[in-house]
């Protein structure tokens, strides 16, 4: 089993302090805390951290100037998220800028600190995740890769296209570990569903394209702006082509593509879906099962040879986020050893015919009550396994507080208490 990852909780409020510690600890990570500067470096100093979430506004001494000093000492280098109730943009700018690895501001929302924490430690892992372990290590995958970077010679920004479930985050990555990790960091910028080209933003978005520290920026969602602030970020690119620094690769995810593709004539990457590679799925089946056995502590499951001739002729729907869901919900059952075709077909068809939707073959034959009552159950049960039966994350994935789907899973009569996983 994995390395328990130990996070330090700097902040000089105490209720903040142990309200992050308590979902931390809930999930599963081991944490201490320091109410200032001064004692987040005796406690960084007594057990090194694998992450630091750093508090910027802390009276004697501010988070930035602690971070400074941290930055220069290369024997205590670990990631650091801040956190501020009332940060300027330049103040985000220069954490980011002294090697902060996140923003997060108050009140703090536990999903965002909890995927932040996630993401960040996931970066010490091979591939940093499971998609771009599996992008940098299956052989077709690697071939189109090398195509891209062919085609990447020339060109400074670039469309990246693909089908639901692909992972585009992964192949930017990917191609950043692989081609030019060399020339600097590999960074992502993500424009959510309230997302709006303000002047914070803009600001964010324009030192992004200056950094010198990046060799890959990565794009995502500008299909939530407006078409005024689409039109923004696509004279800020044209604006970066024409300098014409070549060590910049920028991939734009999501953007309305006729309209950038007449305003900028830019190479399109279509990356493959799962389907073109099905001779490689036996492969990718025995990687992702090795990952989550090295990561998550998992019994070690192989799959049959008619499982593996059934599903690399399966056309994969929801291409690699179906194979890699299907997998963990696999292995979250612990019943054998060996992988077998009904183990199988029945996740297939809780996955249903787009690869993520839950639905049971005799679901038009029940009643409305009856169905609902099917699907509940099987919606939960599939969540369930694919959070490890960790209730704190089925709540958030769900969207349900924790005192009402703990009822919920008593009246469908679902087993929700976590076993423990055994250590090799």
């Amino acid at each position: 089993m994995s390395k328990t990852k130990h996070i330090l909780i700097v902040d000089d409020e105490l209720e903040i302090r142990k309200i992050i510690q308590e979902i931390l600890n809930d999930e599963g990570y081991s944490t201490s805390t320091a109410s200032s500067a001064e004692e987040a470096r005796i406690e960084a100093k007594n057990k090194k951290p694998d992450l630091v979430f750093l508090d910027i506004w802390m009276p004697e001494e501010d988070g930035i100037s602690l971070l400074k000093d941290w930055t220069k000492e290369s024997q205590t280098e670990f990631p650091v998220i801040m956190i501020s109730g009332h940060a300027t943009i330049e103040t985000a700018i220069e954490a980011t800028k002294l090697g902060a690895k996140d923003f997060i501001e108050k009140p703090v929302s536990i999903e965002k600190l909890l995927t932040s924490a996630h993401e960040v430690l996931s970066e010490d892992m091979v591939g940093d995740d499971v998609f771009s372990h599996l992008v940098q290590n299956i052989s077709s995958f690697k071939q189109t890769l090398d195509e891209i970077s062919l085609l990447l010679e020339q060109e400074s920004v670039f469309i990246i296209q693909s089908e639901e479930g692909v992972d585009k985050t992964a192949w930017c990555k990917a191609l950043h570990s692989l081609k030019y990790s060399e020339l600097g960091e590999y960074k992502k910028l993500e424009f959510t569903d309230s997302a709006s080209i303000n002047d914070d933003s803009q600001n964010i978005f324009h030192e992004s394209l200056k950094d010198k520290k990046n060799s890959v920026l990565f794009i995502e969602n500008i299909e939530k702006l407006s078409k005024e602030e689409k039109a923004l970020i696509s004279k800020e690119l044209i604006g970066h082509s024409s300098q014409n620094i070549p060590k910049l690769f920028i991939g734009v995810s999501g953007i309305d593509e006729v309209i950038f593709m007449e305003e900028q004539k830019r190479t399109v990457i279509k990356i493959p879906p799962l389907r073109s590679s099905l001779k490689e799925v036996p492969e990718m089946l025995d990687e992702t099962v090795k990952y989550f056995v090295n990561k998550d502590g998992y019994n070690y499951r192989r799959f049959s040879l008619a499982a593996q001739n059934m599903l690399s002729k399966y056309q994969w729907p929801g291409n690699l986020r179906q194979l890699v869901d299907l997998v963990q919900a696999l292995l979250s059952r612990k019943d054998k050893e060996i992988v077998n075709v009904d183990e199988i077909q029945e996740i297939i068809i809780l996955q249903g015919p787009s690869g993520n939707i839950l639905i049971e073959n005799n679901i038009l034959s029940l009643s409305m009550k009856e169905a609902k009552k099917l699907f509940e159950r099987a919606y939960l049960t599939r969540q369930l396994e694919i959070v490890g039966g960790k209730i704190s994350e089925l709540s958030r994935r769900v969207d349900m507080e924790r005192t009402n789907l703990y009822r919920k899973l008593q009246s469908l009569d679902i087993e929700y208490k976590k076993k423990k996983k055994t250590t090799s």
